[in-house]
């Protein structure tokens, strides 16, 4: 049940707890652990915050990229501390940080939109000079009599075009018909020879049964 005092004071002084004491003893009230403290504040300092995996370093970091007098804070083993009032400062300066930010992304969004809009009225304007361009050429081909000629020629080359596509219809069919014709000679053909075949049939058998008549 006895209380090891030398191995109390060798956790204490691991965990920053003794060291914790004696800061604010010296006058350093307020803390933060160096996590949070980077995850509020790496804002004053995102470049060299990215780079660096300890957060003790990035809180190193952050302090002096803010300006802060060294005498304004300290850096424990787990947390940082400040002197009274000094965390007000550093949210002054976030805050300061977040409108610098906030002005030059609405800066950009402005531009990118203007950007945008004088895109598409460039857009617009080259659209308009190529409808304009037709335009006067059109006006000038419209008095031209080769123009005046073409625009009489053009319906009858479409009556042309049909009258090829009759043409060639018109051939195959008359192919058509001269194939028809021709089966239909050749069975008339067969049905004569069909014909003359039964009626030589019934000759042959009306004779033999004339010869058997007469035996």
């Amino acid at each position: 049940g006895l209380i090891d005092s030398h191995l109390v004071m060798h956790q204490l002084t691991c965990n920053g707890v003794l060291e914790g004491i004696r800061i604010c003893r010296k006058g350093f009230p307020n803390r933060m652990v160096y996590p949070d403290f980077k995850l509020r504040y790496k804002i004053l300092n995102p470049v060299a915050v990215s780079k660096e995996p300890d957060p003790k370093k990035c809180a190193n970091h952050i302090l002096e990229a803010s300006g802060l007098d060294t005498e304004l804070y300290r850096l424990g083993h787990t947390k940082v501390f400040f002197r009274a009032g000094v965390l007000g400062q550093m949210e002054e300066l976030r805050d300061d940080r977040l409108g610098k930010i906030m002005t030059w992304l609405q800066s950009w969004v402005r531009g990118y939109l203007s950007r945008k809009e004088f895109k598409k009225l460039q857009e617009q304007r080259l659209a308009l000079q190529v409808v304009q361009r037709n335009l006067r050429k059109y006006l000038k081909l419209r008095t031209w009599p080769w123009y005046k000629l073409w625009q009489k020629v053009k319906p009858l080359l479409n009556v042309t075009r049909v009258e090829d596509e009759i043409k060639k219809l018109e051939e195959k069919a008359a192919k058509a018909q001269e194939a028809f014709e021709r089966e239909e000679k050749a069975k008339k053909e067969l049905e004569a020879l069909y014909a003359k075949l039964l009626a030589e049939k019934t000759d042959l058998l009306s004779q033999l049964e004339s010869e058997k008549g007469s035996f």
